[in-house]
């Protein structure tokens, strides 16, 4: 069957059709030509749903066209929020692994396999993470004329330099790579168990990823988990129920991601992030009845008393 275009006005209908209502049409054309039905409607469709209905599309009773819309805003800004905060982190951990590295290894030839933990079974990742670096380098080389005279005078890069064209996935696999003493050394500046840090980073790299390319990402649920060696003291704070020995919340939802987050930040810029956060959910807390705000968080994983739990931001 073949794939039929709808034209704005056909997408309305295909809305109305939905019993989606809508407070003012001329706004909701011009919504839907800037922002594509698709990404839309269906992307965020599932906080509205009755959930009563089993196996069927059905909405429930009142729900309004400009709802949808807040959530997908909402999620537009959660997006722009945590890209900012995970390019803090990034920067970071660059800089501790450059210096780290650069006074352990020095400036020449420090990528050599002996100073990182390359077992058999790593050596393949090993050669496609320095196949990545070396990506990295000539796309932006032109872009930054002292890595560009430094290579061309000097026929190498110091790390400190070379950090500022690796990308999130070169860093977290860089870390990866690295001897474990190494990796506690830089385990210790951020108070993280050092096997941790490869599953944060993992878990901020997808969200990274997710958010570059303008994707659902609110109601995000990884592959990967949080890990969690018995109780957490963040899931216990707030009353995350637990389901056998692991939370119902908080594992790999974004709830996690922030989590993770208050991990790595410090604590004026995480709890400049939870107040940013805050005032985007009260937003879109304002158009949405109250079932569909809880269905809101529940689909992101956070309590309702993440906000009102003060020793959560500043813990």
């Amino acid at each position: 069957m073949e794939v039929v275009y709808k034209n704005i006005d056909e997408q309305i209908e295909l809305i109305l059709a939905k019993n989606i209502l809508i407070k003012n049409k001329e706004r909701a054309k011009d919504i839907l030509i800037r922002e594509n039905y698709y990404n839309l409607i269906v992307g965020y469709k599932d906080v509205f749903l009755d959930m009563k209905q089993q196996n069927k599309e059905v909405y429930q009773e009142e729900t309004y066209f400009e709802e949808i819309y807040a959530v997908y805003q909402f999620d537009r800004e959660l997006r722009n929020i945590l890209l900012n905060y995970i390019a803090i982190v990034e920067t970071n951990l660059k800089s501790c692994i450059a210096n780290h590295f650069s006074f352990k290894y020095g400036t020449v030839d420090y990528l050599k396999q002996e100073n990182f933990d390359i077992p058999i079974y790593k050596e393949a990742a090993y050669q496609e993470f320095l196949k990545k670096l070396d990506s990295n380098l000539k796309r932006n080389l032109n872009h930054y004329p002292d890595l560009k005279y430094m290579q061309e005078t000097y026929q190498t890069i110091p790390l400190w330099m070379l950090t500022t064209v690796m990308t999130f996935g070169v860093t977290s696999k860089f870390y990866n790579l690295m001897k474990i003493e190494d990796k506690k050394e830089i385990a210790r500046y951020f108070c993280i168990r050092y096997r941790d840090i490869d599953v944060y980073l993992k878990m901020l790299n997808i969200v990274r990823n997710i958010s570059a390319h303008g994707n659902v990402l609110f109601d995000l649920r990884m592959k990967i988990k949080y890990p969690i060696y018995g109780n957490s003291y963040e899931h216990d704070i707030l009353g995350i129920e637990k389901v056998g020995t692991k939370y119902a919340t908080g594992m790999n939802d974004i709830l996690a991601v922030l989590i993770i987050l208050k991990r790595f930040l410090e604590y004026k810029e995480y709890k400049k992030m939870v107040r940013e956060l805050e005032t985007a959910i009260r937003e879109v807390q304002k158009e949405l009845d109250p079932i569909s705000f809880k269905s809101f968080l529940n689909k992101m994983g956070i309590p309702e008393r993440f906000f009102t739990l003060e020793s959560v931001s500043v813990a």
